[in-house]
């Protein structure tokens, strides 16, 4: 014969599931914490992450800049950026870097270094440092070196003795710059006919300036930072083994090219290749 529950034992059912219910809830409540604390973690990576690269990248085009508080000021050839801590986020022009809030911090500027001091509530973040790249100047006609715009060691090949080809240079600036021109001077007594180029097309014409020489002057072309360019070829008009010929080059620090410099690589050609004098 089958018996009912007692009131005892129906309570003592319930007490246990109340208890299974609370761990239960607790359980979830801790997981439901996690899973937030873990959201949030990330997206304090991702906005220091934002900070970082987009206050490195303007730090190294900038020529100067200036710290106050938790404020800076970068000032770089298209105009000034201004950076700030506000309102519990970092802006940039104004415009917050950061998704979340609760941010405090302040700039401090050393030489050509710039350091951003963050923290988050009662926490210190790790400090976000840049550097701008010593010497650049917005100065027409100073400023870049040839360590920034290198001749790449393992081009340049002499052919038949008078054409020289793949000269090639790297832009390693940091920067974006604006390719406007090429001059090639002969060694003395020989003469540039001719000079070639893949993909872009310029006024190209001899010039006596000094003689023998050979200008090409383009539109503005943008040479991105780490990009290459190549002069697929020189024509001289006589024999140019061992005998040392400049390239001139004209690049531009904005594409309106209101500031612009040439650089000046001197070469020795022969059967091994072409080495930079």
């Amino acid at each position: 014969m089958r018996r009912g529950l007692t009131l005892v034992e129906l309570a003592v059912a319930l007490a246990l599931l109340g208890v299974l219910a609370l761990g239960l809830s607790l359980l979830l409540g801790q997981m439901a914490r996690g899973s937030q604390e873990a959201q949030e973690e990330a997206q304090l990576e991702a906005d220091l992450q934002e900070v970082r690269a987009r206050l490195t990248e303007d730090a190294l085009r900038s020529t100067a800049f200036t710290c106050t508080g938790a404020q800076a000021t970068l000032t770089l050839p298209s105009g000034t950026v201004t950076y700030e801590v506000s309102g519990g986020r970092v802006l940039r022009q104004g415009q917050p870097l950061t998704e979340l809030s609760g941010y405090g911090g302040s700039f401090s500027c050393s030489g050509p270094a710039l350091t951003l001091t963050l923290s988050r509530g009662s926490a210190a973040l790790p400090p976000i440092r840049a550097t701008r790249r010593v010497g650049l100047s917005v100065t027409s006609g100073s400023g870049l070196s040839q360590d920034q715009v290198p001749y790449q060691e393992n081009s340049g090949d002499l052919q038949g003795k008078k054409n020289v080809h793949d000269l090639t240079w790297r832009n390693e600036s940091g920067q974006t710059l604006w390719f406007r021109g090429v001059r090639v001077i002969p060694p003395e007594g020989n003469e540039v006919k001719k000079i070639k180029f893949q993909g872009l097309n310029g006024n190209c014409q001899s010039s006596s300036d000094p003689p023998g020489s050979f200008i090409c002057a383009f539109e503005p072309w943008e040479w991105r930072n780490n990009a290459e360019f190549s002069l697929d070829k020189i024509q001289f008009k006589g024999d140019v083994e061992g005998n040392p010929f400049t390239v001139q080059l004209e690049v531009c620090l904005d594409s309106a090219c209101n500031q612009s410099q040439t650089l000046s690589y001197t070469f020795v050609c022969d059967k091994n290749g072409c080495t930079l004098q």
